[in-house]
């Protein structure tokens, strides 16, 4: 069973005009929320939709970043990019970076903290718990899809260029500081295995939305590739959409549109009636 996580809001409440000048009054609200998860504090940034009714919630994770920057000021434009669609989103510094608690330990801990992230966001007054949603991007996009294998109550998770096979990425990759990466941070050979995606792969069920860009020598295009073959292959719901030319730059790959469509059409499937009795 999942313990709820202690939740302690901060008092104030932060507005931001956005750059196109428009005043504060206009400008979307974000709160500034810790969450309680396994003996530290994640300290995230909520944007909460505009709706008079409980509506769609997504967690939304950021990829990895040197240790004294907080990688999830980064997504503050794709954030409001949900928020405008009806999105109520959740934007936690995963642990291991500023101003969360604890160390990177390459989709480890990381993973339940964001299972209890969740459990949070279902309980806010602006989110109805059948409409939860989960998306990230590189290492948030590997920390997303395990997440997902171990049964994340979302009804789907889009995954913008994600680690998925540790091993392989540090063999493939261009970059050598990451091969120093994968063997430390990520436990070596003896700790890929709760790490890689394709090991828990026969768990993922919910409707995936994998994207990458077709250029990518950093977190190679392979790795998606893989992924949603071995889906296809269990016949799963997954799609892949591939962006040309684009290498491992978020502001290329991370397409909230993508991932707001792909929402919105489960959404309607799981509305549309059976024939059951």
């Amino acid at each position: 069973m999942m313990l709820k996580p202690s939740v302690v809001f901060l008092l104030s409440v932060i507005m931001f005009s956005p750059a196109n000048g428009h005043s504060f009054e206009n400008s979307p609200v974000v709160r500034t929320v810790t969450i309680d998860v396994d003996g530290i504090t994640l300290r995230a940034r909520l944007y909460p939709a505009v709706t008079s009714a409980p509506g769609a919630g997504l967690v939304l994770l950021h990829g990895w970043n040197w240790p004294d920057n907080d990688p999830a000021t980064g997504l503050v434009a794709p954030a409001r990019e949900f928020q405008r669609a009806g999105f109520t989103v959740l934007v936690p510094s995963m642990r291991g970076w500023p101003p969360s608690g604890g160390v990177d330990d390459c989709a480890g801990k990381q993973v339940n903290d964001v299972l209890q992230a969740l459990e949070w966001l279902g309980q806010q007054p602006e989110v109805d718990m059948e409409q939860r949603y989960l998306a990230g991007f590189s290492q948030g996009g590997q920390v997303a899809l395990l997440a997902a294998s171990h049964h994340a109550p979302v009804q789907g998770v889009a995954a913008f260029a994600p680690v998925v096979d540790p091993g392989s990425w540090g063999q493939a990759t261009s970059i050598g500081g990451i091969r120093e990466y994968v063997m430390k941070e990520c436990g070596g050979p003896d700790g890929w295995r709760s790490r890689n995606v394709m090991n828990r792969v026969g768990s993922l069920r919910q409707p995936l939305l994998l994207v990458h860009g077709d250029a990518d020598l950093r977190v190679p295009t392979q790795q998606s590739i893989s992924l949603y073959e071995k889906l296809v292959e269990l016949q799963r719901p997954v799609q892949l959409k591939l962006i040309p030319g684009a290498e491992h730059d978020q502001d290329t790959v991370l397409q909230p549109q993508l991932a707001i469509d792909f929402f919105r059409d489960i959404a309607r499937t799981n509305l549309q009636p059976t024939n059951e009795p």
